[in-house]
Parts: structure tokens; C-alpha cells; sequence
């Protein structure tokens, strides 16, 4: 009897070459599209046509499955979407962090919810367009979160939350491919989406204006209150914390001879964006929370290499263990603008390519 995959089809070039694979290797493959959000009837801006959940997405997935011959779904999430994803992502905001929305639907909708749903289909795997191997490795008799072959679309740093548990059963086809290759796959099979822009936005942001967003649904955050500098001087006004992350200099409007400025800490209780030079952006030291392991939890200290976000290069660090929920980590060379909210996610010291954990940044 085959076994049964389940494949999240975006309606992007990667998840239907994904599909596209799997049926190659005699799996039965079934399709499912999520409906995640979508702009209100009275929003004034357009739908972000390349986001991952947009209608033309769904379209464009069953236009996929068509070519392909294999049944597709489409499930209706925007519910828990908005409140697992969007509210948290707007809390994050208020909060004085800069959350990463990604891992958090990572997290509970597709190796979440989606899962449960996919067993119901009777399905043995999920599988996913994500440039991530997974292997096992008999002698520890662990399954092991590597990054992809193509490290320009690594995408492992968002996918540390994996573990034990659901490994065995997510499937990652596009592990060993490049995104030239992912094309011509497409392309090669009449695929209608091979030459389909990727998707760089967040998908439930508009046109990319998360503050346009953040004050559409939650005006009552946008507080002003004063910039100061880290002796407390007051250097300005600012428009609410929400519109600043650590690191940023662009739109503080600020003069001055202390100049140029930049966000280098927020301050919610006191409604204050503190502000530095270049400098002062650069930390060592870096909490962090709601830690999880992709392997075994680690009863020690030990030595890694941490990624503060997903654009950031990996630098070695010291891992000090707390408890298995909270870590601190010290990195050998100071990283600039380490902001909360943000996953910090570790890689094995020896090669870089085996995911150990991570956890958010506080």
C-alpha cells in the first residue's frame, strides 16, 4: 500500500516542485492549500498578490494539482491564523519587540494544526517547500535538522521549534536543490507557477507597511513619547513604540552633535525609545526564552555557533544552560543590534550545519 503525504501547496514555485517530487518517488500525494488572511472588505489597500495566502495563491495551487493529477484541499485557518499568528505578532509589537511571524505560524499552523489535519486525510508525512534536509542518524538514534544544499535559501533558522516527535514524519524534498534547479523543474514539468515571483513579504502586511498595519488594528499602541539618550537627556519626540526596532536610524529625525543616532533599546514601561551611536548597538551577552531543542536537551554548557536572525551570519558562542526553557548565551565577538522578539537559533560548533535549538530572544 503507498504512503500517503500530505504537501502545503503556497501556490509557489517550491511547494509544487515539492509535490511535483514526491509523486515522482510513487508517494500519493494530496494538496492542501490554507486560507490564511485576507484584507477586510472596507481596506482601502489592494492584496499583496505573491503572498503565501492570498486567493490567487489558492488558484494557483489547483491550477498545480491539475497538471500534476493529484486531489487538492483548501482549509479555511484564518480564524486561528488571526489569533495564534496576527494577534501575537501585534502584542509582540506592543510589547517593544520585533517578532518574526513566520515561526509562529511555523510553530502552530503548518506543523501545527495542519499536521493534525493532514492525519485526518489519512496522510503518513506533511511535507513543505522548505530548503532544510532532515537525516537520521542511527548511532545516536536521533533525527537531525541540517541546513539545505543551497545556502542562499537556507531556511533551517526558522524551523528550529522541529522536533523529536514530528520529524520522522515532515518531508523536506527540496533539501538538495538550488532554486535555478527548483525552476527548471517546473518549467520542465509545465508547472503554471515555474516563473511565479518568490515571496519576500509577510503575508498578512500590505504592500509591506507593517506600521500602516499595526495602526489599522491597534491605534491605542501608537503613544508619543520621548527619545533619550542612555544618560536619560531627552533628544526629541517619537511617534509610539511600535514604529522603532533596535538598530534602526532611519525616521528617528533626530540632530544633533551626539549624531547620527540609532534605536538601541526600548524602553515600554517609560513609553521611551532610547537612542546611541553605532557603538552602542553592539552586545555580547543575550537572554533568551521559550528555548527548544531539536535533539536531546543539553545538561551543560557547551560551545555553538548562534544566528541572531535570519539575515545575520553565524558567530561562535557559549551556551549557558539554565534550565531547558531558558538559556544565556555569549557570543566570543560582540553582535550587533540583538533586539528582542527575535529567534536566536544555534548551529553544532564543528560544521555549521546541524540545528541544535533556539529559542526568543528577551
Amino acid at each position: 500500500m503507498k504512503q500517503c503525504v500530505a504537501v502545503a501547496m503556497s501556490g509557489g514555485v517550491d511547494s509544487s516542485v515539492t509535490a511535483g517530487l514526491l509523486q515522482r518517488r510513487g508517494l500519493d500525494v494530496i494538496g492542501i492549500t490554507l486560507r490564511l488572511w485576507e484584507a477586510p472588505p472596507t481596506c482601502e489597500v489592494t492584496e499583496n498578490i505573491h503572498a503565501c495566502c492570498s486567493l490567487s495563491a489558492v488558484e494557483d495551487a489547483k491550477a498545480v494539482a491539475d497538471v500534476l493529477g493529484i486531489p487538492h484541499y483548501t482549509l479555511d485557518f484564518r480564524d486561528v491564523f488571526s489569533q495564534d499568528v496576527i494577534t501575537y505578532f501585534i502584542q509582540a509589537y506592543k510589547d517593544g519587540k520585533t517578532p518574526n511571524p513566520c515561526i509562529a505560524c511555523n510553530k502552530w499552523i503548518k506543523f501545527g494544526l495542519l499536521w493534525q489535519r493532514a492525519q485526518q486525510f489519512g496522510a503518513d508525512f506533511l511535507a513543505t517547500g522548505h530548503y532544510a534536509r532532515i537525516v537520521y542518524d542511527a548511532r545516536r538514534k536521533v533525527y537531525s535538522l541540517l541546513r539545505g544544499a543551497d545556502r542562499r535559501k537556507d531556511q533551517s533558522y526558522v524551523l528550529y521549534q522541529l522536533q523529536q516527535d514530528l520529524l520522522p514524519h515532515i518531508l523536506f524534498p527540496m533539501a538538495e536543490l538550488t532554486k535555478t534547479e527548483t525552476r527548471r523543474l517546473a518549467k520542465e514539468w509545465h508547472l503554471p507557477v515555474f516563473n511565479k515571483p518568490e515571496s519576500q513579504d509577510i503575508c498578512f502586511i500590505p504592500d509591506n507597511d507593517y506600521k500602516k498595519f499595526l495602526r489599522s488594528r491597534a491605534p491605542q499602541h501608537f503613544i508619543p513619547g520621548n527619545f533619550v539618550d542612555k544618560e536619560g537627556r531627552v533628544l526629541g519626540t517619537h511617534a509610539g513604540i511600535p514604529c522603532y526596532t533596535v538598530g534602526q536610524r532611519r525616521g528617528l529625525h533626530l540632530g544633533g552633535p551626539g549624531g547620527p543616532y540609532y534605536v538601541t533599546a526600548l524602553d515600554v514601561p517609560h513609553n521611551r525609545v532610547i537612542v546611541g551611536g553605532a557603538a552602542d548597538l553592539f552586545r555580547t551577552a543575550v537572554e533568551v526564552q521559550e528555548v527548544t531543542w531539536v535533539e536531546e536537551t543539553p545538561e551543560t554548557d557547551f560551545s555553538a555557533l548562534g544566528k541572531i536572525r535570519y539575515a545575520a551570519k553565524e558567530a561562535p558562542c557559549r551556551v549557558h544552560v539554565s534550565d531547558g526553557a531558558r538559556m544565556r548565551v555569549e557570543f566570543v565577538t560582540p553582535q550587533r543590534a540583538v533586539t528582542a522578539g527575535q529567534a536566536l537559533v544555534l548551529y553544532d560548533a564543528a560544521t555549521g550545519e546541524r540545528v541544535l535549538g533556539g529559542g526568543i530572544i528577551v
